[in-house]
């Protein structure tokens, strides 16, 4: 087994691109202060980082020198590391409950959308990405698995 150290570098830069683009939203787009975050500002914040993700994704896709070996892993490791940044970035801000159980409820919540938003945009990022890179030529499959 190889590693792909490329994707894996990639896939780091694009986290820290999602983490970064995460903590704006979850600490600037959601009301701070302990204040009843609205739809919108919930909407506005999963969409703030949906983009982040996407761009995350595309970043490490260009760091991996555009080529589709690897974007899996990229995907995956842009989703997770967006994911628990944006989560303990809005766990230390100011907006969230100071009672243990809306805390923790909180977080399980914050996690739980943010893998499953940024996974979703991850991997369609990932997708749409393939057939624009360089390596796109798809190996034959063997004779014995048709």
């Amino acid at each position: 087994m190889r590693f792909n150290w490329m994707a894996i570098l990639g896939g780091l830069a694009g986290g820290v691109l999602a983490g970064l683009v995460a903590v704006y939203a979850t600490t600037q787009v959601l009301p701070g202060d302990a204040g009843d975050p609205t739809t919108w500002s919930m909407v506005w914040c999963g969409v703030a980082a949906a983009i982040g993700g996407a761009l995350g994704v595309a970043a490490g896709w260009f760091v991996n020198g555009r080529r589709a070996r690897g974007l899996g892993g990229i995907a995956a490791i842009t989703t997770l590391l967006g994911t628990l940044v944006g989560t303990y970035a809005w766990s230390r801000s100011d907006a969230v409950p100071e009672r243990a159980w809306p805390f923790l409820v909180g977080v399980m919540l914050m996690l739980g959308a943010g893998l499953v938003v940024l996974a979703a945009v991850c991997g369609l990022t990932a997708a749409l990405l393939r057939p624009q890179s360089l390596d796109d030529e798809m190996p034959p499959a063997p004779r014995d698995q048709l």
